[in-house]
């Protein structure tokens, strides 16, 4: 804490401030930490001159809970190893955010904290969760969850972090952003609009000279993933046409288009191709080398993905019974009701056993399991690149709060010496 009893400002937040400037938002000055500050933050008014409509939400800006059952403790001399796997629904950028997130965890408590995560080859959770080899997982869960995701008590998932699922496209000439329709993209992606200059495209860019372009040629995911899945879902929530011919989920077959391998691959092909559409999963910053299309929101207003209008996707859900209890397994955060809200926005999960004790066989001592908690909280409320709403934290709070380690539930780090806490060097890797 400074003199003035605040936090330091950390790089994600000024990345968010920035966006908010950007976008007009004002956001008024930061006050001092208090109980779960985590959620003590900020009324945002979104200015109308932005074109994304007026805002009345709470926005986190705060880094970590200040008190609690888990607040922050300095960890002993013994490195804390937090080895994870990464679901590959996801893209291979969230495996580097959570190694970059737990490198910050680190600093804030002596250096010793070490977080390993690594793609797990699938999506599905009991396949990878356990033992040595995974002690949480990220993943993506939605409508439809992937196979092997099981459900009940015995395991605890939250939302972690924001993203969206960003439009992307090589259009030579055309500077303005591409505006399009949930109904005209599935028009794109199922090959009935093949040229830019239909009438469709045209109708919403009338200050953008779409002739002369080369035909539209379509990109799409080989692999069953998160982007996949919610694309998918939206556009056929958006064109009866698409419902009915392809319908939705991360393993669909795309009518028309040539497939890739990853978002890399993605970016390379849009980028190398003239009149080339594609999508990626967008986690932070925009990628380069190509446009990246506005797309119409719930309000009619074109939206273009970042983190203030995926926060403003996820603050529509807020009050939802499916937040406050912790029900993600059916959960979505397309149909997003704000204005400015990006339409194709998703969250991603960290998984993990209710109990981080019995499950583990003892391979998981007392000492880092704290540490799984630790870390998680660390992600849900202060290292996501796109706050979460304040009532998705509370939600995140309330489940790991009850997480046990052989029946009991856990304690901070600093009281773990008196039940054995220092056997961290009983983990073997």
């Amino acid at each position: 804490m400074d003199d003035a009893g605040m936090a330091p400002i950390t790089e994600e937040e000024e990345a968010f401030e920035r966006e908010a400037s950007a976008a007009g938002i004002v956001l008024p000055k930061r006050a001092p930490t208090d109980v779960w500050g985590a959620v003590a933050i900020a009324v945002a008014v979104i200015a109308v001159a932005a074109g994304v409509g007026q805002v009345t939400g709470w926005i986190n800006l705060s880094t970590h809970p200040s008190s609690g059952g888990f607040q922050l403790q300095t960890c002993s001399t013994v490195d804390v190893r937090l080895v994870g796997s990464v679901g590959s629904g996801l893209d291979p950028s969230y495996a580097t955010w959570l190694a970059s997130s737990g490198s910050s965890l680190s600093q804030s408590v002596g250096g010793c904290v070490r977080v390993n995560a690594s793609e797990a080859g699938t999506n599905a959770v009991a396949t990878v969760l356990g033992g040595l080899t995974s002690r949480f997982v990220a993943t993506y869960l939605g409508p439809g969850a992937p196979a092997g995701v099981p459900t009940g008590s015995s395991y605890t998932f939250v939302p972690v972090a924001l993203s969206s699922v960003a439009i992307v496209y090589d259009l030579p000439g055309v500077s303005a952003s591409l505006q399009l329709t949930g109904a005209v993209l599935a028009g794109i992606f199922d090959g009935t609009i093949t040229q830019w200059n239909d009438s469709a495209i045209a109708a919403l860019n009338p200050g953008s000279d779409l002739g002369g372009l080369p035909p539209i040629s379509v990109r799409y995911d080989l692999g069953q993933t998160a982007s996949n899945a919610v694309l998918s879902e939206f556009l056929a929530g958006s064109s009866p046409a698409w419902n009915s011919s392809v319908g939705a989920g991360a393993g669909i077959v795309w009518p028309t288009g040539s497939g890739v391998a990853d978002d890399a691959a993605m970016l390379a092909a849009v980028a190398a191709t003239p009149g080339a559409i594609g999508y990626v999963d967008l986690l932070g910053n925009a990628p380069a080398g190509v446009g990246i299309a506005e797309i119409e929101d719930a309000a009619g207003v074109f939206v273009g993905p970042n983190a203030i209008t995926t926060w403003l996707a996820a603050q529509s859900f807020a009050n939802s019974s499916d937040v406050a209890t912790g029900a993600w397994g059916n959960f979505s955060l397309l149909g997003a009701s704000e204005s400015g809200a990006y339409p194709v926005a998703m969250l991603a999960y960290l998984g993990m056993y209710s109990d981080l004790g019995t499950p583990y066989q003892g391979s998981l001592s007392l000492y880092n399991a704290t540490w799984v908690l630790e870390y998680t909280y660390w992600l849900a409320c202060g290292a996501t690149l796109s706050p979460l709403p304040a009532n998705f934290i509370t939600s995140d709070v309330n489940r790991l709060s009850n997480v046990t380690y052989d029946g009991t539930l856990i304690v901070p780090p600093d009281h773990e010496d008196e039940e054995g806490g220092s056997d961290a060097d009983l983990d073997v890797f």
